[in-house]
């Protein structure tokens, strides 16, 4: 165990983790989240609530990163509750902001392409997983990710029967 913020971290990852976790959502991690993992902490390092780790590793609140993304396609118990889209395969709940706020990370874009999730819209961003890192240790990134950041995008928000970019 380590020691993050003053608060007790996981040890790293291990290999078999990092490959589940790959195997489960179909798509690598990009380098940077892989090296973090293995080399820092399985989860619990980062902004706000701290990105969310792999099997046996941190959870900020509930279920963990990789249980949430396989209820992901699971019908709600109310099938007449309206619930937001579910992400596409590929892409990760990974950091919790609070209030029903979310980084999401496309693990489909080699680099880990960033986007935000408030309380069931989502905003794709023009940053990659390196590029929220590097604002966070800089001291730019204040609550979640700046809007000036969201880029327009027609993706559909759901699980089509292929994936791709």
């Amino acid at each position: 165990m380590g020691e993050i913020r003053g608060e007790v971290t996981p040890t790293p990852a291990s290999a078999e983790a990092l490959a589940e976790a790959e195997r489960i959502i179909g798509y690598p991690l990009p380098p940077l989240l892989r090296r973090l993992y293995t080399e820092v902490a399985n989860g619990g390092f980062g902004p706000f609530g701290g990105i969310e780790g792999l099997r046996d590793g941190y959870t900020s609140d509930g279920p963990s990163m990789l249980e949430m993304y396989l209820q992901y396609d699971e019908p709600g118990p109310d099938p007449e509750e309206q619930a937001p889209p579910s992400p596409p395969h590929g892409v990760l709940l990974v950091c919790n902001h609070g209030c029903a706020m979310w980084s999401m990370l496309d693990c489909r874009h080699p680099e880990g392409q960033m986007w935000w999730w408030d309380q069931g819209d989502r905003h794709k961003c023009d940053l990659t997983l390196r590029d929220r890192m590097s604002m966070w240790l800089d001291g730019k990134l204040e609550h979640g990710i700046p809007g000036h950041l969201a880029v327009e995008d027609e993706e559909p928000w759901c699980w089509p029967e292929t994936d791709g970019l």
